[in-house]
């Protein structure tokens, strides 16, 4: 078994050795799929309501192999994301408050042509970086409950020459922060985190 595991090893490392790879660059714009959801206090007058996911941005690199008929793209990305919510405090008015999301990325994307079309999908993993708010210090996002989790992102994308653009979503399970915490109090917070990802690259 052990010499069909090394044998196995060294025919992949062979290859890749002979596959075609090409490196590049990326960028683009990526939004939160989020739902209306709305958090009322049970000891203090207000109401918080999610009121729109704002466009975040991505950057970052990618390497693209081709084994055969298979596509495999590693990608290291920085990705920023920010929802805007509406803070109603009763007698005080209403307000609209801003929490930026600030992540490192690892997608590990397979697939395949089919015509002129890639199509790819595949495991990512997210390490958070930080989350920065606009709300007060008696209304605040608790620390992600792991800095470290994993969710799936599927899509399509196309070529054109050393150009190429990629459209996918992503799934994950787990959520924006741990919890709100007002005035002393945790709220639990039950946004997910998909997201509508746009990128375009350049593939040297």
């Amino acid at each position: 078994m052990k010499n069909l595991v090394i044998i196995l090893v060294a025919l992949f490392f062979c290859n890749i050795a002979y596959a075609q790879v090409n490196f590049g660059i990326k960028a683009g714009v990526n939004t939160f799929d989020v739902h209306d959801e709305i958090f009322e206090s049970s000891f203090q007058d207000f109401t918080l309501a999610v009121r729109e996911a704002q466009y975040g941005f991505h950057a970052g690199i990618f390497l693209r192999a081709k084994l055969g008929p298979i596509l495999l793209q590693p990608e290291l990305v920085f990705n920023s994301d920010n929802i805007d919510y509406t803070l109603d405090q009763g007698g005080l008015g209403q307000s609209v408050v801003n929490q930026k999301y600030r992540a490192i990325d690892l997608p590990v994307m397979a697939g395949f042509k089919l015509g002129p079309i890639r199509i790819l999908g595949g495991p990512v993993a997210h390490y958070q970086l930080e989350s920065i708010t606009d709300f007060t210090e008696d209304i605040r996002t608790e620390k992600f409950s792991e800095q470290i989790n994993l969710g799936y992102q599927i899509g399509a994308g196309f070529d054109l020459k050393s150009i190429t653009i990629d459209f996918r979503f992503e799934g994950n399970d787990r959520k924006l922060g741990e919890s709100l915490n007002v005035l002393g109090q945790d709220i639990q917070f039950a946004q997910s985190r998909n997201r509508v990802v746009a990128s375009i690259g350049y593939k040297f």
